[in-house]
């Protein structure tokens, strides 16, 4: 790990202070490639008004504009579905800030479309927890087998490894993203 952070310094990890905009960007890197969502996400931009990511820019754009980026309807209902709980609730940068790690959890598993992954990011990129795993992430299970070639890809053996990283393994899988993908991961 220490190599990788060297090849790596000048990169760090720091939340944008956004929560509506790193859920959505997580919702649309759902299940595609790095690539493939930073097209999606770059056209999605494009299409909101005054080109800016926010609730209720995701509520008053057309499906069909919505369609026209890549997103799938699935997709472009999550987003929405998150919005609505946004805009209900008067979400701001403070409101996770003041609720526990667990509160937060709840609450938004509850919202349709934020699963176990997309709450990861949000704890990573948002929050900005220590100890962040995500262990259904296949980019990062890449990552620790091929910069650990003695670890099989094997969940359960990837997971008992990255007990060397606790109570720091968010910072880790950052970095052992970033032996494959050009750009520093940022949601």
């Amino acid at each position: 790990m220490a190599k990788i952070i060297r090849e790596h310094q000048s990169d760090v990890l720091f939340s944008f202070g956004d929560p509506y905009k790193t859920l959505a960007n997580a919702i649309v890197g759902q299940q595609i490639s790095v690539k493939a969502a930073e097209s999606v996400w770059k056209r999605l931009i494009l299409t909101l008004p005054k080109n800016k990511i926010h609730a209720q820019a995701i509520l008053d754009t057309h499906e069909n504009q919505l369609r026209d980026t890549g997103l799938s309807r699935q997709k472009i209902q999550y987003l929405k579905n998150i919005a609505e709980y946004f805009i209900s609730n008067k979400i701001n940068h403070q409101y996770f800030m003041k609720r526990s790690s667990d509160l937060v959890a709840e609450e938004l598993l509850a919202i349709k479309g934020i699963g176990k992954w997309t709450l990861e990011m949000f704890q990573i990129f948002y929050l900005c927890l220590p100890d962040v795993f995500p262990i259904g992430d296949i980019g990062l299970l890449k990552a620790v087998v091929n910069n650990y070639p003695k670890v099989k890809y094997d969940k359960n053996e990837i997971l008992d490894f990255s007990a060397r990283w606790a109570p720091y393994r968010t910072v880790a899988v950052w970095y052992l993203w970033r032996t494959f993908d050009d750009e520093p991961v940022r949601y």
